[in-house]
């Protein structure tokens, strides 16, 4: 969401807004964009970084170094630093003193991802450079290990036991390696979807931690794990829009990319759970297109149906709690997924596919214009028993006389 106006991006002439407590917010503004020149900078900023990604490989092929040996890959790692410095000057530039949104989206993903790809990369060399973990240390290791061993707690737990905690914190290191880039980015220009992304990658962080602790038994938990992850950014949103009822500042900005996030993380999670239940079997190991949620909406068996019809009421509750808390992003990011349900369900009538797709679109597309022209009203009813002032209200804004 854009900024307040305020003394330090230069707005002229402020709206006063009224007191937290009444707790009204308009409909939602654009978390991502000011306005046109957002667009025209961030169209200059795409075209400089991909001419920057060709020089970079233009770079590497003139060098004349062995690819994948080690001067290649430090040269490589020396040009993506590079990248990320650029990448950085440009976010200070245009995040940091002219609060360019869209930009800094682009900018906040190309940092996040060379900075990520370094670290991950130095701790690999870490790992064969200073710790001596190579294809040899492996071999070595599991010269012994049973021919005919099952997949199983007893297997994980023999391949554990051969490697250090230096291996095994792999999984951590790679989580902190795509937080610290951007909770740099947040914390230095305060970007709301720095912000979002930061949340995911707590969340994902302290599943991985959960993983190098007990791999079997995360893994064997994954699907109630998923919906712990998605089940705790939506959360997150609902206590950042909170802080900001009125939907003016940061807060709710990052408020909407909690939610943006979390919607398809947690929608996936609680269909995976009815596919396969909280747990997945030694089987759904062995063979994981077992638990392939899109492939299993798309077969044409009675449980796909079944299973499209319960993700439409999963997306139908979505849809009532983006009414409650005036969030549309948990709806359009359960678009897809809704599309294919549909599809699903109609077409165990037998109908052709172009009849199917038909049906589907009209059907998809008349729920959400209804949806989008009746949204006020609608608020309105469900929220008449909720207080319009106090702590409720700061979750479930209520709908002011001025909207329609």
């Amino acid at each position: 969401m854009s900024e307040a106006p305020s003394a330090t991006d230069g707005s002229k002439g402020a709206v006063s807004t009224p007191s937290a407590s009444s707790a009204r917010p308009s409909d939602e503004m654009l978390p991502f964009l000011n306005n046109f020149h957002d667009i025209f900078t961030t169209i200059g900023v795409l075209i400089l970084l991909g001419g920057m990604g060709v020089a970079i490989g233009q770079i590497m092929g003139g060098l004349g170094i062995e690819e994948g040996s080690l001067r290649w890959q430090m040269a490589l790692m020396g040009l993506f630093g590079g990248f990320a410095i650029i990448t950085w000057l440009l976010a200070a530039l245009l995040v940091g003193h002219q609060r360019r949104i869209l930009p800094g989206i682009v900018l906040c993903g190309a940092f996040s991802t060379a900075v990520t790809i370094i670290l991950v990369w130095a701790y690999g060399q870490f790992l064969v450079q200073g710790v001596g973990i190579g294809e040899d240390y492996f071999e070595s290791r599991f010269a012994n290990a049973p021919d005919e061993m099952e997949f199983g707690r007893e297997a994980v737990a023999y391949v554990l036991s051969q490697l250090p905690w230096s291996v095994r914190l792999l999984p951590v290191v790679a989580g902190l390696a795509a937080l610290i880039p951007v909770a740099m980015f947040y914390f230095s220009f305060r970007l709301p979807f720095a912000g979002g992304l930061m949340g995911v990658a707590l969340a994902v962080l302290g599943a991985l931690v959960l993983f190098t602790l007990d791999p079997y038994t995360t893994g064997t938990f994954a699907p109630a794990v998923g919906v712990a992850v998605g089940g705790v950014l939506l959360l997150a949103g609902i206590i950042f829009d909170a802080r900001d009822p009125e939907r003016t500042t940061r807060l709710s900005g990052t408020a909407f990319w909690l939610h943006f996030f979390a919607a398809p993380i947690l929608l996936s999670a609680v269909l995976n759970v009815v596919q396969v239940g909280w747990t997945l079997e030694e089987a759904d190991f062995v063979n994981p297109e077992q638990t392939n949620l899109m492939a299993a909406l798309a077969s044409d068996s009675g449980h796909a149906a079944q299973l499209a019809a319960v993700a439409l009421i999963v997306i139908a509750l979505f849809a009532l709690v983006s009414l409650l808390i005036n969030r549309r992003a948990l709806i359009v990011s359960g678009l897809l997924t809704a599309g294919i349900s549909i599809a699903a369900i109609v077409n165990q009538s037998g109908l052709e596919a172009p009849v199917v797709l038909a049906i589907t679109l009209l059907s998809l597309g008349g729920v959400v214009v209804l949806l989008g022209a009746a949204w006020n009203p609608v608020r309105r009813v469900l929220l008449a028993p909720v207080p319009a002032h106090g702590p409720l209200a700061r979750v479930f804004p209520p709908v002011s006389a001025a909207e329609g």
